[in-house]
């Protein structure tokens, strides 16, 4: 779920205690993942008033939230995948991930967007784009836990 997917890139980045209040209408402080929530949030991941934390986490979703984190930088290509379309909301975060190894797509020719983002998919992406020597003396197992 989202939730999972940004507690999980939350916790690979230092589990920081967020600094503001609550912008979402639809979680409270006794959710697990409202930390995760109001850092996400806070570091510009996600915006908006609804979390929507059960919502399936695509893919592309999951790319993406790790491109923000990085502060969406501009890669320098673009990825060539037949299911990624150049006008694609996500198109500059999964050619970012593949420019920098974090992916290469769930075949030669397809990324496969819209599938749902599994707990072996985004413990590869986070161990790619983090790295376990730098994951605040946590290995990227226990992120997921």
């Amino acid at each position: 779920s989202k939730a999972e997917i940004l507690t999980f890139i939350w916790r690979a980045c230092g589990s920081q205690e967020p600094a503001i209040s609550n912008p979402f209408t639809d979680i409270s402080s006794v959710d697990y993942y409202y930390n995760a929530a109001l850092w996400a949030y806070e570091n510009g991941i996600v915006d908006g008033i609804v979390f929507s934390p059960n919502t399936p986490c695509s893919r592309s979703m999951a790319v993406t939230y790790l491109w923000a984190k990085e502060g969406r930088p501009t890669p320098s290509t673009s990825a060539s995948f037949t299911d990624v379309g150049s006008n694609a909301d996500y198109v500059q975060a999964v050619s970012w991930a593949v420019e920098q190894e974090i992916t290469n797509g769930t075949s030669a020719t397809a990324f496969s967007p819209d599938e749902i983002c599994s707990r072996s998919q985004i413990v590869t992406f986070l161990y790619r784009d983090v790295g376990n020597d730098e994951l605040d003396g946590s290995s990227v197992i226990d992120i997921i836990f």
